[in-house]
């Protein structure tokens, strides 16, 4: 703002008077920047000849004089070192040239012809260079860094002016045109952590993607993750917040906010999206999912269903605020109901006119216009968000397969629900390529090595200097953030989540019981597709259902003939030979079954599995029960087939499994 006084003043004195006065003012005001070389050179020629009626022919003043000339050279070239080169050396020949004269002077008398050319030719070499000091041409020319660029190999590159933020430095770069690229300033990256003494973490450069040699180097030169901060000192971020809100997991290593949404929002061209959430052992992961699940059951338009196969370790003081939990025995049903539910939420959704969904979606749509009637409101019950989350994916998202799962991925953004997939190392035995590239939001904890980072993080994210190997499992909670809505500058900046420590607990129950009375209810669009999906596996869920620790495991005995222990329980058998299901066979103590009492054993048999909630099933599980109906896997697999003709099975995702048709899905 000042200069802009200045310059403004400047303008009007131009324009308010045109009289010998004020264009004196303004040229003397313009001419004040490169005075001081001229009254060096007068105050030089006047003191000289001063000096000369005093000392003239003095021998032991002459001897003083020289020597006070080479000590103030001396200085001037020590005072100048923190400088450039040029400066320095401008600055030390222009001391010495004036002293040498000025000791001349007083001894010998003036050289007045010698005054007037050097003093000009001086004055005018420090003008000069202070017109060119300044930058006409704006970014195209950068000043010199003063030697940083030299020291990391990359002499020829130019640094502007830094921009200086509470523990963030971000300084310009210039690499030199047709020699170095935004690649060699990010190999370089380690070599400018070493020159400025700080973690290799602290540094990043981030190109700019309008051109191949320009970007900006952000150096953030105190590590603020380094103090450990516990979830319960702070709680949830929003408690009886909406979903659409930020999702706040942690802070930055310049002290931001490190935080996501998971809701879209056309208003700021934010996709919705799912997440991908992985770290090797000891990372800090754990904490991590915890941060976003107390997150996500304290606001007040969500729905949670969870599947983990390690029997709720993390999330047990949760479990009672979550619609639905299930653990590793239930992790194929939850899978089968997710795509039929996003289907039905994407239909009830564009019925409604909503192109994505929105939380004016979750409340009572008195809104004529979002009804789905011709005329007037619906009044139809809001729809929630849900959060479909997969613990230790790699099982799950095996189940589901990639075409399942991408068709999932690409309706359930805009049918308001996300996945939520954890597991240590999404490789490529875990997800393909495809499937990762589904997860818009990468939550990436410390890792092993370089690949490990690789899927996770864009390479373009990595080039800028993200590295979770660095730091592995040593500090846990650090990790690197990809998310839609937070600006792309952010993603090779570390952040931490919260400590979850045992005193924890009664904050995370809280929330957990707050969410069970407060929190949304499903909709009923969403829980009725589940219903019709997986039945009484959805509709009978339990909530909370403490395991009995004194209860002693069952030991599953293998009922398989020693011939048969090779077999692939899943694979298909070829079809029963003609006239093979007419056999009669004998159970051992005297029954004989026919085929009708066979049959009518098997479908007792795929009831008792909808009773009880397991809804996908295959050859290996009716063959535990093979004495029931005194039949082998070619029989067994040929009547699961003829179910499946008859709509008592489906087909899922996974070759040889099937998913039980709830007796009552039609109703």
């Amino acid at each position: 703002m000042a200069g802009k006084d200045i310059e403004q003043r400047h303008e009007d004195q131009l324009k308010g008077s045109a009289d010998g006065g004020g264009i004196k003012a303004y040229l003397l005001h313009r001419a004040k920047p490169y005075l001081p070389p001229w009254l060096g050179v007068g105050s030089v020629g006047v003191t000289g000849a001063a000096a000369n009626l005093v000392w003239e022919g003095d021998t032991g003043m002459g001897v003083l004089l020289t020597l006070g000339s080479v000590a103030l050279t001396g200085s001037t070239w020590w005072a100048a070192r923190a400088t450039g080169k040029e400066r320095r050396l401008h600055s030390a020949i222009t001391v010495a040239a004036g002293s040498a004269w000025f000791t001349s002077a007083a001894l010998f008398g003036p050289s007045w012809d010698m005054w007037f050319v050097g003093g000009i030719v001086t004055a005018l070499s420090w003008n000069v260079r202070q017109v060119m000091r300044r930058d006409p041409d704006g970014a195209k020319s950068i000043p010199s860094d003063g030697g940083l660029m030299e020291k990391i190999g990359l002499a020829k590159a130019k640094m502007g002016a830094a921009k200086v933020e509470p523990n963030r430095v971000t300084v310009p770069i210039a690499l030199d045109a047709g020699t170095q690229t935004n690649d060699d300033m990010a190999k370089a990256l380690t070599n400018v952590a070493s020159a400025l003494d700080v973690p290799a973490a602290a540094v990043r450069y981030l190109p700019d993607p309008d051109s191949a040699r320009r970007g900006e180097l952000v150096i953030v030169p105190m590590d603020m993750l380094a103090d450990t901060v516990r979830w319960e000192e702070q709680g949830p971020s929003l408690p009886g917040g909406s979903v659409a809100d930020p999702i706040v997991l942690g802070v930055y290593d310049d002290g931001a906010p490190l935080m996501m949404w998971l809701p879209g929002d056309p208003t700021v061209g934010r996709n919705a999206t799912h997440v991908l959430i992985a770290g090797m052992t000891g990372s800090g992961k754990g904490d991590g999912a915890l941060n976003l699940m107390t997150e996500l059951l304290s606001r007040k338009d969500i729905v949670v269903w969870l599947n983990d196969p390690k029997g709720f370790q993390d999330f047990r003081p949760l479990l009672p605020g979550i619609d639905w939990a299930t653990d590793a025995t239930g992790t194929e049903t939850m899978v089968e109901a997710v795509l039929p539910t996003v289907q039905a939420r994407t239909a009830w959704l564009g019925q409604h006119g909503y192109r994505q969904w929105c939380i004016e979606a979750s409340v009572v749509q008195n809104d004529p216009q979002h009804s789905c009637r011709p005329v007037g409101p619906c009044g139809c019950p809001g729809m929630p968000y849900l959060v479909a989350w997969f613990e230790e994916a790699g099982v799950s998202l095996s189940a589901l397969g990639d075409d399942a799962l991408n068709n999932i991925a690409n309706l359930a953004r805009s049918g308001g629900v996300a996945l939520i997939a954890s597991l240590q190392r999404p490789s490529h035995d875990q997800l393909s390529t495809t499937a990762r590239d589904a997860f818009g939001t990468r939550l990436c904890f410390g890792v092993q090595t370089a690949t490990a980072a690789g899927f996770m993080l864009p390479d373009a994210v990595i080039d800028a200097g993200a590295a979770p190997e660095r730091w592995s499992n040593r500090r846990p909670g650090y990790c690197y953030l990809v998310t839609p809505g937070v600006e792309e500058d952010r993603y090779s900046s570390p952040g931490r989540t919260r400590w979850f420590t045992p005193s924890a607990n009664s904050l995370m129950e809280a929330v957990a019981a707050w969410a069970a009375r407060n929190g949304a209810k499903p909709d009923p669009v969403t829980a009725g597709a589940a219903a019709k999906a997986v039945g009484k596996a959805y509709t009978e869920r339990a909530q909370h259902k403490e395991e009995n620790p004194d209860e002693e495991e069952e030991q599953t005995v293998s009922r398989l003939d020693d011939e048969d222990l090779d077999i692939d329980p899943n694979e298909e058998l070829p079809q029963p030979q003609p006239g093979e299901e007419d056999v009669v066979f004998d159970q051992g103590d005297g029954i004989e079954l026919s085929r009708e009492e066979a049959r009518a054993a098997l479908q007792e048999i795929v009831a008792e599995f909808e009773n009880e909630g397991t809804m996908v099933i295959g050859v290996k599980e009716v063959m535990e029960h093979a004495e029931r109906f005194g039949r082998k896997r070619g029989w067994v697999s040929g009547e699961l087939q003829q179910m499946l003709d008859d709509g008592r099975l489906a087909l899922t995702s996974k070759p040889g499994r099937y998913r039980i048709v709830p007796a009552m899905a039609d109703a």
